[in-house]
């Protein structure tokens, strides 16, 4: 009988034992994996930032280039349309618009070399002159009427893509950083969450056991 009851206290001892250990454990791995979650979502949200600044960076790279030419285009379209009415109604200004259209060319090849954002704002700036230039001369020439309002709109937004492009410039290199810095730290917190994982596994099972041998030392 003595044998039975200390076999029971040990028993019980033993699972006392194994329920404090997992209430310290289970208590950590909540926070443990509450944290791993967090870290794991705040890296995955940052790779998904980068592919998607990746994209965005390729789209206005292409984007303000496209723009500019298209810009182009339009211009040398609006301008021979002009001259050509001009030419047939033999206006007295037409070598005006002709010299105005030769500014604008080298300002378009400026365009196309230029370095800075500020030296482009410069010549867009003056772009926009020369084409309101232009048109008004377009009145004076038998009011012939023309919109460069079209251009101008273009010119604008490939100056507001090639901004928007730059101040994207450092934003791949600081999102990898921050993305290898959350895996850097979800990497050290995983190591224990899983350290936790199995003690709790391990416990449980030596928990389920020994209740086990209490019913049948009961028995």
């Amino acid at each position: 009988m003595i044998e039975i009851m200390d076999s029971n206290r040990l028993i019980e001892l033993v699972i006392e034992k194994h329920k404090k250990l997992l209430g310290t454990y289970s208590s950590e791995f909540l926070e443990i994996e509450t944290k791993f979650n967090m870290l794991k979502q705040q890296s995955d949200a940052m790779k998904k930032e980068i592919e998607s600044t990746g994209t965005r960076i390729e789209v206005l790279n292409e984007k303000y280039h496209l723009l500019f030419y298209q810009a182009k285009k339009q211009r040398e379209d609006v301008i021979n349309e002009l001259i050509e009415k001009m030419r047939h109604g033999k206006a007295a200004n037409m070598q005006d618009v002709i010299r105005y259209t030769g500014r604008i060319e080298a300002l378009e090849k400026k365009l196309q070399n230029s370095k800075h954002i500020e030296d482009e704002e410069k010549s867009i700036d003056e772009l926009k002159i020369l084409l309101y230039e232009i048109e008004s001369e377009g009145k004076k020439a038998g009011n012939i009427i023309i919109s460069c309002k079209g251009i101008i709109d273009k010119l604008n937004d490939a100056n507001s893509s090639h901004r928007e492009l730059l101040s994207l410039h450092d934003k791949p290199k600081q999102n990898t950083e921050s993305a290898s810095d959350y895996d850097r730290q979800k990497n050290e917190v995983e190591v224990r969450f899983n350290w936790l994982k199995h003690r709790i596994e391990s416990h449980n099972n030596a928990l389920a056991h020994w209740e086990k041998q209490r019913g049948g030392a009961a028995a």
